[in-house]
């Protein structure tokens, strides 16, 4: 039996275990949260084939709950000496190592200790990010249940812009580049989802703000595009949501059948804002069929969790 216990950020790391566990006769994982984290030292499994999984909290940070983590990660090795140790990078993970690597305060002996462990990343960029502090991961998106229309709704008659904006993020999710695309093109309409104040709301009559949407199936209906600039991300959510409901998307990474914009400037998201709205005005703008394919293929949450339990499988 192969016994996977996932620590970490609790919203991916329980997700993780739910992924993983049950994929097959011979593999059982579990969420392991902050409050059994001594009980987990004081009687550690029996299975004679154990992977721990720390997920979101990185090696090396000099933080002092990263620091704490590392000390409580080196005695779970300790009782657990043959496990295998696995490190699930989630995205800020990767863009803060990197941030404290160029810095030069990355407690560098700790990530290579670090190096033969078994690294995964939710998306590709991310493994090769990591390459910067010579950690060698393989690309495993977190499986998850995506929104999927079975036919994916028209789109609107008028041009419509849909983002997330998420209000302690503001600026790093894009929000002025977007707010000045709305400032320069008022007879486009923007949707704004996110938890954001009424006073950091700009005054702008094209631009409405939903707050936090948990049900986002009318929003995709209605947009024409999704836009996700942030400063760095792992894949969003909302990227492969967009595409399955035949959307076209504008993101800060590459993805297939994505439209990357990099540097996401404002200028660069007018300029591709407006190349959509003309087509779409000139009757030549279609649903994103082949993102909507290519999505249902790649991110089908079966798939995914196989994949995510083989790499885990082949180092047991």
């Amino acid at each position: 039996m192969i016994s996977v216990l996932v620590l970490g950020q609790p919203y991916w790391a329980s997700r993780i275990a739910r992924a993983l566990d049950g994929r097959a006769d011979d593999m059982r994982a579990t969420f392991v949260d902050q409050g059994s984290y001594l009980r987990l030292l004081a009687k550690p499994p029996r299975s004679e084939r154990v992977v721990v999984v720390r997920a979101g909290y990185r090696v090396g940070a000099t933080t002092p709950r990263g620091r704490l983590f590392d000390a409580y990660w080196s005695l779970l090795r300790r009782a657990l000496p043959r496990a295998v140790a696995c490190h699930y990078w989630l995205g800020t993970d990767v863009m803060d190592t990197l941030a404290e690597a160029r810095a030069g305060t990355l407690r560098f002996a700790a990530v290579a200790a670090a190096r033969d462990d078994l690294h995964l990343a939710d998306a590709f960029w991310l493994a090769s990010e990591l390459e910067e502090v010579d950690l060698h991961a393989s690309p495993a998106h977190v499986p998850r249940p995506y929104r999927s229309p079975e036919t994916p709704p028209p789109l609107p008659v008028d041009f419509r812009v849909l983002t997330y904006l998420p209000g302690y993020q503001f600026a790093f999710y894009g929000g002025e580049a977007v707010m000045e695309a709305a400032r320069r093109l008022p007879d486009v309409e923007f949707d704004v989802v996110g938890r954001l104040g009424s006073s950091a709301r700009p005054a702008l009559t094209n631009v409405a703000w939903h707050g936090w949407v948990t049900e986002m199936t009318e929003r995709y209906a209605r947009a024409t595009v999704l836009v996700r600039i942030p400063r760095h991300d792992g894949l969003g959510a909302t990227v492969v949501e967009g595409l399955l409901h035949g959307r076209h998307v504008i993101y800060t990474h590459e993805v297939p059948f994505v439209r990357t914009l990099r540097p996401a400037t404002a200028d660069a998201l007018i300029g591709a804002l407006e190349e959509l709205r003309d087509a779409h005005r000139g009757g030549s703008l279609s649903l994103n069929l082949a993102g909507r394919a290519y999505a249902l293929g790649e991110y089908d949450e079966t798939r995914l969790s196989d994949h995510l339990a083989a790499l885990v499988r082949a180092r047991t």
